[in-house]
Order: structure tokens, then C-alpha cells, then sequence
């Protein structure tokens, strides 16, 4: 999702080290050298993966849906046949402490969580710690997730060299060094979409263990082959999901199901291809709401989940 943009946080709020220090101690030794997420199975299904909002989330700024009548993330996980969810709170909800609510992905394979997501009722180091609280209870929360990091087009501004982000590079550095710290080591992950493949975000590129590649207006799917290659050209190796928009947040209308039926060939092909480790389909709330490229999507998981996709 892209929400409106929150600044940077300031330094008196943003103690990651502090922070990630005091979450390394929740998480029980009992998990030592237990490895960040289950190693991927052959087939497709096992490399799918749902972006999880609350109920909800789509109808402020977007008008879909209805509070209190969508669809559950895990619900929505359901409904498509995906085990895997990245579950980004860009509203700011659930609210912690998330005991109950994550109770509904018991069945899920792998959950990751977002810590730079919009949401502004917290800070990021606020966002960090809750995140390492629910992983102490969650031994299949794998990842932690940075929604929307760069800025804009993430070209530097007022004359500066580096990335338009969130955070620093050297920030971002000692957030994965942490997470690699902990008794059960934890994966970072960030998004970035088409219109940010610049060389300057090639250093805080280089800090994370995975990325997510999206594309935020549905027209520039024409482009996808191309956008890919120059993502390539920043991240040659870097893991990497595709992210599948099933709705067009950039221009607020539906996706044609060739848009649909083109990124997913292609996604299909380069995970065939070992070019990319999972797809991203987006998201909860769209489910259940009988959009034509959800439904679309539904069937083209039924058919593929049992396509071998590694050797």
C-alpha cells in the first residue's frame, strides 16, 4: 500500500538498538539456531504469499469495502489457498497487544510484520518492539517487513546524496545485525516499487535479507520485463518476491485480467527460473468483495498451486 508518507523519525524517537536489545530478551532460548523461516517446498503454492490488512483498511482513502464486514486476513488466505501472509498495518490497526488477533494465523506457514507500514499511532522503535513481543509467542513470525520505505521516487533531496528512506542506510544495518542476533534469528524485508529503480537506493538495498518489487500503477505492468531487468541491474542476487496487485491503488479502478493474466505469467516464469523466490498477491481485504481479478486470481491459483517451481 502507499499511504500518505510519514516523516522520518526523529533521533530521540528512534532507539532502534535500545530497542531491539530490549526485544532480544523476549524471545525464548528455547528457539536457538532455529532457522528465520522453513526452508520453501517444491511447488508454487508453497511460495505464495497474501499482503495482509486489518478489516477495513480500504475504505478511508480508497472507498472499498466496509469496517467490520470485510473479509479477515486470514480468512482471505483461506478463500485464495495461500499460506503465507505479510501482514503491514498502514492504518495503524490492530491495535496491540496482538495476542488475540494473530490467533486467526494459526494455520499460516510463515507471517511476517511490519515495523515502517504509515501507521501513526506509534514510533518505529514503538512498531519494532511490538513486533519482536509477538515473535516471542509466534515461532512461524519470520520476518519483519518495511512497507513504503523510500520516499517518493526516492531521489535524494535538498541537495543530498543519499535515498530518499525512512531510515539510513546505517540504520537499516543495525536492524538486520540485530535481527540476526536474536535466539531465533528474524529476516528483513523492504518494498520498493518500479518508479524508485535508481542506482541511489542500491546501498540500503544492499542491508536487507529480501525484497519486495511492486508496481503501483497497473498501465506500467507493459513495462514489467524491462522494470525487472533494471531492478536486476541495482540487486543481481538480492532474494526477491513480485508483488501482484489484484486492484489498481495508483489510479483507484480495477486491473484488466490480461494485466493480471501478464504479471502472473511472468512471475510464474521467473520462479521457474529461480529469478525470484515467491509472488505477493495484494490483499486481504479485496477478497470475498467477487472483484473479477480476485475471482481471476482464485482460479489461477487452483490450476498452478502443484506446478513444480524448483527441482
Amino acid at each position: 500500500m502507499t499511504p500518505p508518507l510519514s516523516p522520518a523519525p526523529s533521533r530521540r524517537q528512534f532507539l532502534t538498538h535500545a530497542a531491539l536489545t530490549a526485544g532480544a530478551c523476549l524471545l525464548p532460548a528455547a528457539h536457538q539456531a532455529t532457522a528465520a523461516q522453513p526452508p520453501y517446498e517444491r511447488t508454487l503454492r508453497d511460495r505464495l504469499w497474501m499482503w495482509g490488512h486489518d478489516s477495513g483498511s480500504l475504505v478511508q482513502g480508497y472507498g472499498i469495502g466496509s469496517k467490520g464486514s470485510d473479509i479477515e486476513p486470514a480468512a482471505a488466505l483461506e478463500y485464495l489457498g495461500i499460506p503465507n501472509c505479510c501482514m503491514v498495518r498502514f492504518t495503524g490497526t490492530p491495535l496491540p497487544p496482538f495476542d488475540d488477533y494473530v490467533k486467526q494465523f494459526a494455520k499460516t506457514r510463515r507471517l511476517t510484520w511490519s515495523f515502517v507500514d504509515g501507521g501513526k499511532n506509534f514510533t518505529t522503535a514503538q512498531k519494532l518492539e511490538q513486533a519482536l513481543d509477538l515473535a516471542k509467542q509466534n515461532p512461524h513470525l519470520t520476518g519483519l517487513d518495511m512497507d513504503d520505505f523510500f520516499l517518493g521516487d526516492a531521489l535524494p533531496k535538498n541537495g543530498g546524496t543519499d535515498a530518499a528512506a525512512h531510515l539510513t542506510v546505517a540504520q537499516v544495518a543495525q536492524i538486520r545485525k540485530d535481527l540476526k542476533a536474536l535466539s531465533r534469528p528474524l529476516d528483513l524485508s523492504m518494498v520498493i516499487y518500479t518508479n524508485q529503480l535508481h542506482p541511489v537506493i542500491q546501498p540500503h538495498v544492499d542491508v536487507v535479507d529480501q525484497v519486495y518489487l511492486w508496481t503501483w500503477k497497473a498501465r506500467e505492468l507493459a513495462n514489467l520485463e524491462a522494470n525487472f531487468a533494471a531492478y536486476r541491474k541495482i540487486a543481481p542476487t538480492k532474494p526477491t518476491l513480485l508483488g501482484i496487485y489484484m486492484w489498481d491503488f495508483g489510479e483507484k479502478k480495477t486491473i484488466p485480467v490480461s494485466l493480471m493474466e501478464h504479471q502472473c505469467r511472468l512471475g510464474l516464469d521467473w520462479l521457474k527460473q529461480g529469478q525470484i523466490e515467491g509472488l505477493i498477491f495484494h490483499c486481504t481485504p479485496l477478497c470475498g468483495m467477487k472483484l473479477e481479478a480476485v475471482e481471476w486470481s482464485k482460479d489461477w491459483i487452483a490450476r498452478h498451486a502443484n506446478d513444480v517451481v524448483r527441482p
